[in-house]
């Protein structure tokens, strides 16, 4: 069975450069995209900073296709960011 991608988000931020101040201390190293990555050194996930339909600053979180089961650990950074930046955590459906 093949995996599909999943993304998360968190939405309903109050601006773009706060969204990628917190990236940048969670995730540090990283940028445009920010990675999580697993023990081995891949990509858990990637993280982008965009805006919704209406404009609204929001980060985007896509579950790379190998670890389509690590739901877990991207919404832990998900939540970590939510805690400074508000907003709320929605997925792709």
């Amino acid at each position: 069975m093949r995996a599909t991608l999943k993304s998360y988000f968190l939405e309903g931020l109050i601006d773009e450069q706060s969204a990628r101040c917190e990236l940048s201390k969670v995730l540090p190293g990283q940028l445009d995209p920010w990675l999580l990555n697993s023990g081995a050194g891949d990509p858990v996930a990637y993280f982008n900073v965009g805006k919704t339909e209406d404009g609204i600053p929001c980060i985007q979180a896509d579950i790379s296709g190998r670890h389509f089961d690590q739901d877990q650990r991207v919404l832990g950074v998900l939540h970590k960011l939510q805690c400074q930046l508000g907003g709320t955590v929605t997925d792709d459906s």
